[in-house]
């Protein structure tokens, strides 16, 4: 019997007729159980939801007070000053300047003392004001204590306590308050709208609407006055900010001798998720119950299917071990042509020959050093061909005698400093490894004799690491990327362990293993 009929065969067994409508009953008992269970639970939410928005637009609440209480202290600390008499003109200037910068949204202050007026405002007015003269007119404010200028500035005026024919007063820039509002960044579940007595906007998210008239809802008047019975109790609504489903609440905040009117507007789809993770472990138990039934009736498959895998993995094994054979030798025939030309590249002879030859003319003593440099260069290439592994002594060495030709070229341009490596001399790099690592700093990054590239080399966590700081050159190097990718494929073959390159904070680092 072949694979296909033992399958169609244990198929015909377990899915027939009478076991799949025990199995659509036991889902549609269950899912009708489940649909009970989790009305109960949304109509115990609600009521639960409701409770918990109400003690949340509260908490925000205390917040509002004490924001527009500060206003009320900038009123105390105008007062105090004014009542200090032995503070000069100047220095009351001072101090009124110092209620001004202490809070940024109060743009003006003033006192107004029988026929002499003074004050102090900020130079960045958006909109040009009236003469604070005629704003602390006590006659002009209706007895009023507050109110909105030009849908942009509110006026909190009033007489000193103990100076009643002193009539003192700042004024507030909505827009600036309404910044602070979104700095503070204080609002998570819900948003707040402050309307003051007059029924205007004093603070609303939408800055387009702060300092304009905000209209209440009908049910909230009765005989034109303001119902504070229907305060303090959710209203579903559709937010036009918002564009969702909310519930609003009305509150009363006291301010200066007025009732303000706060609304609290909380989305509709918070309440629902209090009770969606009650929700999800239905779900949760009802997929259990299905992956339990699913698990009885699939198991004769299940243990079919793993007998059938069994035998496909021996195969496919043995096609994995002929694929990873065939891919060692590509990457031993790719590492091996790359190191015949991982050598120094023709650039670097070529300015390198050309620099002896300026010098030659010149200084033979730093010609003739730099043609021995040179020499021990290749000597070394020559000396590890074949090679696995060198001593880190070996290579630090051929990376230095690099970097003293490079700078003879380069008039000093470059600087390494070592740390902490004597400890480790005897580890084992890969051949030319540590050299390109740092002809990479070099060839990627500006470096001048007044500002010298600093490459720093040293040992951390078992793994050498070279850095520099990033220093882009504006020409774009051209350059396939090969050379760090094949020192990375060449220690893969050697150890589990694999070379990194990150740019951190300005710093480029790379770091390959250290085998001991």
């Amino acid at each position: 019997m072949t694979l296909r009929s033992e399958f169609k065969h244990l198929k015909s067994i377990l899915f027939n007729r009478w076991n799949m409508v025990g199995l659509v009953l036991l889902m549609a008992i269950f899912s009708l159980g489940t649909y009970w269970i989790r009305q109960k639970v949304h109509r115990q939410s609600d009521m639960v939801s409701q409770s918990v928005i109400h003690g949340s637009t509260k908490g925000y609440q205390k917040f509002l007070n004490h924001y527009f209480d500060s206003y009320s202290r900038a009123l105390e600390q105008l007062d105090y000053v004014w009542d200090t008499h032995n503070s000069g003109i100047m220095e009351k200037q001072g101090r009124l300047n110092a209620i001004l910068k202490a809070d940024s949204s109060i743009v003006a202050l003033g006192v107004l003392d029988d026929s002499h007026l003074w004050e102090i405002q900020v130079d960045s007015l958006t909109i040009p004001l009236p003469d604070m003269w005629d704003l602390l007119q006590p006659s002009k404010q209706a007895r009023q204590n507050t109110c909105i200028i030009k849908e942009r500035y509110l006026l909190i005026s009033g007489p000193m306590p103990n100076k009643p024919q002193c009539w003192r007063g700042i004024l507030i820039d909505l827009h600036r308050l309404h910044e602070q509002f979104i700095w503070d960044d204080i609002y998570t579940s819900v948003y707040q709208v402050v309307i003051n007595q007059q029924q205007q906007c004093i603070y609303h998210p939408e800055i387009e609407l702060v300092g304009k008239p905000y209209p209440l809802p009908d049910y909230l008047f009765v005989d034109g006055q303001v119902d504070f019975k229907q305060f303090d109790s959710l209203h579903i609504a559709q937010s036009e900010y918002l564009q969702l489903p909310v519930f609003k609440e009305y509150s009363r905040m006291s301010f200066r001798g007025e009732e303000w009117i706060v609304l609290n507007v909380s989305p509709g789809f918070e309440v629902k998720d209090m009770i969606a993770e009650q929700e999800r472990n239905m779900i949760l138990l009802f997929l259990l119950f299905l992956t339990t039934l699913l698990v009885i009736l699939v198991f004769g498959i299940v243990h079919w299917k793993r007998e059938f895998l069994l035998r496909a993995s021996t195969e496919q094994e043995h096609l994995n071990l002929l694929l990873k054979h065939e891919k060692q030798k590509s990457e031993t025939i790719s590492i091996k042509l790359e190191l015949l030309r991982s050598g120094l590249n023709s650039h670097f002879m070529f300015n390198s020959l050309g620099t002896v030859k300026a010098l030659l003319s010149q200084e033979d003593e730093i010609a003739r050093g730099m043609l021995s440099d040179l020499s021990q260069l290749y000597r070394y290439q020559l000396r590890i061909e074949g090679e696995h592994m060198v001593t880190l002594q070996e290579e630090l060495t051929f990376t230095q005698t690099y970097v003293d030709v490079i700078n003879l070229r380069m008039n000093s341009s470059i600087r390494m400093e070592i740390t902490n490596l004597p400890d480790y001399l005897d580890y084992k790099v890969l051949p030319i490894s540590l050299q390109l690592l740092v002809e990479n700093c070099i060839k990627h990054n500006i470096a001048s004799e007044n500002h010298p590239l600093v490459i720093t080399i040293g040992v951390e966590n078992g793994r050498i690491f070279v850095e520099n700081e990033l220093r882009p050159k504006v020409a774009i190097v051209e350059t396939s990327g090969k050379g760090l990718k094949n020192l990375n494929t060449r220690y893969a073959l050697i150890t589990q362990q694999e070379c990194t390159f990150k740019q951190e904070k300005g710093r480029f680092i790379a770091t390959m293993p250290l085998i001991n």
